[in-house]
């Protein structure tokens, strides 16, 4: 593995007053990797992603990203240094349009331009919302939101693009849809951590993965081996 451009070491987070979710996650995600994050729900997958990019702050350890602590950066300080967020349930601008969510992801650009380009390799990418970019984001389809997330962070041509739970509650041809998304992305060299319930997905997209339960991590290694670890199959892959 190259060098890694995040990298977590005994990370410990969680909510309030509760006893800590994360309980010291390693983890590494290296320049133009897709890496995985999965376990049941509860073990700290999504808690994991908002303690990256400092929704939540960190207890104790340290977060690297691009060779810089960033260890209780604010987001906006983590956005401008080159990662974007594509939150668990979309969280679209249900009464702006398409084009002006993605406006909203373009907010920090730098100098407050957003280049026309910027907008067309979206729609590039998701040609269902150049038909939609005149529509509210709130009347769309879960799949078309989901698309308008994955757009709006990318509108800021991340260095790291983290994806919490991007099929969560699609039909089927929308999740292929999804992670076909995520194949191109990975094809032009975006650096991406996704957390996934589906790990069948999840783990066929990745390079590598990360097993996570109750807070610790507890598997990791290149996906096509983990496919084929006999826990892994029997408890995520239902073989």
């Amino acid at each position: 593995m190259n060098k890694p451009i995040l990298s977590l070491r005994g990370v410990e987070a969680g909510y309030g007053e509760q006893a800590s979710v994360l309980s010291g996650i390693d983890l590494d995600v290296a320049a133009g990797e897709v890496v995985c994050l999965l376990g049941p729900n509860g073990a700290g997958k999504s808690t994991t992603i908002r303690t990256i990019c400092g929704l939540l702050p960190t207890r104790a350890g340290r977060i690297e990203f691009d060779g810089r602590d960033i260890t209780g950066a604010a987001p906006a300080s983590n956005v401008a240094a080159g990662m974007a967020v594509v939150p668990e349930g979309r969280r679209v601008f249900p009464t702006l349009s398409v084009e002006e969510n993605l406006m909203m992801g373009a907010y920090s650009h730098r100098k407050g331009i957003v280049p026309r380009e910027s907008f067309d390799d979206i729609y590039a990418l998701f040609p269902r919302l150049a038909e939609r970019r005149t529509q509210l984001a709130g009347t769309l389809s879960g799949g078309e939101q989901q698309m308008v997330a994955m757009g709006r962070a990318l509108m800021v041509r991340p260095r790291l693009l983290l994806l919490d739970e991007p099929s969560m509650g699609l039909a089927p041809l929308l999740i292929e849809l999804v992670f076909d998304t995520i194949n191109k992305l990975a094809m032009q060299g975006i650096t991406i951590l996704l957390v996934e319930q589906n790990a069948v997905a999840a783990l066929d997209v990745a390079d590598r993965g990360y097993v996570i339960e109750r807070g610790v991590v507890v598997h990791a290694g290149l996906a096509a081996d983990l496919e084929q670890t006999s826990e892994i199959r029997s408890s995520y892959l239902g073989s």
